[in-house]
């Protein structure tokens, strides 16, 4: 396993992970789980391409890579919208007024400070306030999209397909493309707008290592 870590933000399990390449042995994740614990960390995550055989209790869950396959025109978007970058504070904001519960305030507010200065981001607006925002970056021929968000106040306006149709115009000669989980409604909108699955990530993790099986009998 290899381990993958970011210093600034070692509570994002997106950029803190053990990444499998093949079915870890049970003395791999004692030792990757005793490595959680020396730096104070109650959760472990693994990512591995293909499915692992033993999860050592671990909920699990599939990522979605899609890719947009259609050049989109007949997309439905909101065109009372206008698009400019979002300050910091803005973004801070939206994302503290939807995630904070789940993820607290503090986090929240220095995961956008962190990765502000890293990423392009897409604003829509109306009526002059910050209603939706989403992240890319671009390599290669590729652009990315993540981190979509629509203020729950004016969800069902196709502020979210407006946006990505956004990010399309602004990199006309990239494929696009974006994740989603699985299990979640989000991929079946993203299939209406023209994107196809075209990669898995198989995801396992814990957020209170010490209640797993093969931690507490040992």
């Amino acid at each position: 396993m290899l381990k993958w870590e970011d210093a600034l933000l070692p509570d994002k399990y997106d950029q803190n992970f053990f990444e499998c390449s093949a079915q870890p042995t049970k003395e791999e994740f004692r030792q990757a789980v005793e490595y959680q614990q020396k730096l104070g960390l109650n959760y472990i995550k693994l990512e591995s391409d293909e499915p692992l055989t033993d999860c050592f209790g671990l909920e699990s869950g599939v990522t979605l890579t899609m890719a947009l396959k259609t050049d989109g025109e007949n997309r439905k978007t909101n065109p009372d919208l206008e698009f400019h970058t979002p300050s910091k504070n803005e973004l801070e904001e939206i994302e503290v007024k939807h995630f904070a519960s789940v993820y607290g305030e503090d986090f929240t507010r220095r995961n956008v400070r962190r990765m502000y200065e890293k990423l392009t981001y897409h604003g829509a607006y109306l009526d002059g306030k910050l209603v939706g925002a989403c992240y890319s970056f671009s390599t290669d021929g590729v652009t990315a999209i993540d981190g979509l968000i629509v203020d729950e106040a004016f969800r069902k306006r196709y502020i979210a397909t407006s946006l990505i149709a956004e990010v399309k115009r602004a990199y006309p000669d990239t494929v696009l493309f974006l994740h989603a989980d699985e299990d979640d409604t989000p991929k079946d909108m993203y299939k209406k707008m023209g994107f196809e699955t075209v990669d898995r990530l198989y995801e396992y993790l814990s957020t209170d290592i010490a209640n797993l099986p093969d931690v507490k009998n040992t």
